[in-house]
C-alpha cells in the first residue's frame, strides 16, 4: 500500500509513533463522548416532548404522579413528580399546623423550602446533561499542542541530521519533516471535531436546561395557585378545614 500517510507513519520515529498512539486514544474518547451525548440528548428531548403533551391533559398538580412511567427518565417528568411531592407535603404540613396565626408567612416559608428542593433537583439534572462535555473541551485544547510537540520534534530531528551528515538533501530531512506533518495533521483531526461538537452539544444541553428552568417556574406558579385555592377555599381568613 503506497498511501502517503501510511508511509509517513511507518517511517516516523518512536517519539512520533508514541504521540500518534496518544492522539489515537484521544480520538476514541472523542468519538465515544460524541455518540453517547448525541443519543442521550436526543432521547431526553423526545421524552420531554411527549411528557409536555401528557402534562397538558392533567387536571391538577398531583396528577403528575399518575403520568405513564415511560417518562421516568425525562427530566421534566422528574421535576413534575418532585413538584407534586412538594405540593402534597405543604398540604400535609398545613393540616398538621392548624394553630398557625400568620398563614401568609407560613406559606411563604413553605414555598421557599419547595423552591430549594426543586432547585437542588434541577442542578443535578443539568449536571447529567453536561456530563462528558468537559472531556471534549480538554481534548480540543490539548490535541493541537500534542501534535505541535511532534512537529517540533520532527523539525529538530531534521536539523540534527543536517548537522550530523553535513547535507540538507531530501533523504536527510524527509523523515523529520514527515514526523512533523503527520503529528500536526492527526492533532488537528482530533481537535477540530472536538471543538465543533463541544459547542454543538453544549448548545443543545443549554436549550434543555432552559426548558427545565422554565417548566420549574411554571410548576411553581401553578403550585401556589392551587395551594391558595385549596387551603384558603376562596377566603382570606386562613386555610379551609
Amino acid at each position: 500500500m503506497n498511501i502517503p500517510i501510511v508511509v509517513m507513519i511507518i517511517r516516523s520515529g518512536w517519539v512520533a509513533r508514541l504521540i500518534l498512539v496518544l492522539l489515537s486514544f484521544l480520538s476514541v474518547i472523542v468519538i465515544a463522548v460524541i455518540l453517547n451525548r448525541l443519543l442521550f440528548l436526543r432521547s431526553i428531548q423526545k421524552l420531554n416532548k411527549k411528557f409536555r403533551s401528557s402534562y397538558a391533559t392533567i387536571g391538577n398538580l398531583v396528577d403528575l404522579e399518575q403520568i405513564d412511567s415511560k417518562f421516568g427518565h425525562s427530566p421534566l417528568s422528574r421535576i413534575g413528580r418532585a413538584s407534586a411531592g412538594e405540593y402534597k407535603r405543604i398540604i400535609s404540613d398545613a393540616k398538621a399546623h392548624t394553630n398557625v396565626k400568620d398563614w401568609s408567612f407560613y406559606l411563604q416559608n413553605q414555598f421557599a423550602i419547595a423552591s430549594e428542593h426543586l432547585e437542588s433537583l434541577l442542578i443535578s439534572l443539568c449536571a447529567r446533561l453536561d456530563h462528558g462535555l468537559f472531556l471534549l473541551a480538554i481534548i480540543s485544547s490539548v490535541a493541537p499542542f500534542i501534535g505541535l510537540l511532534g512537529t517540533v520534534w520532527g523539525i529538530m530531528n531534521s536539523f540534527f541530521e543536517i548537522g550530523n551528515q553535513g547535507s540538507a538533501s531530501l533523504p536527510v530531512v524527509a523523515p523529520g519533516i514527515a514526523e512533523a506533518l503527520i503529528t500536526t495533521i492527526i492533532g488537528l483531526a482530533v481537535a477540530i471535531p472536538s471543538v465543533f461538537f463541544y459547542n454543538y452539544l453544549n448548545h443543545r444541553a443549554e436549550r434543555i436546561e432552559d426548558e427545565l428552568y422554565d417548566f420549574k417556574e411554571l410548576l411553581f406558579a401553578r403550585m401556589k395557585r392551587e395551594l391558595f385555592s385549596l387551603l384558603y377555599g376562596g377566603s382570606t381568613a386562613g386555610p379551609a378545614a
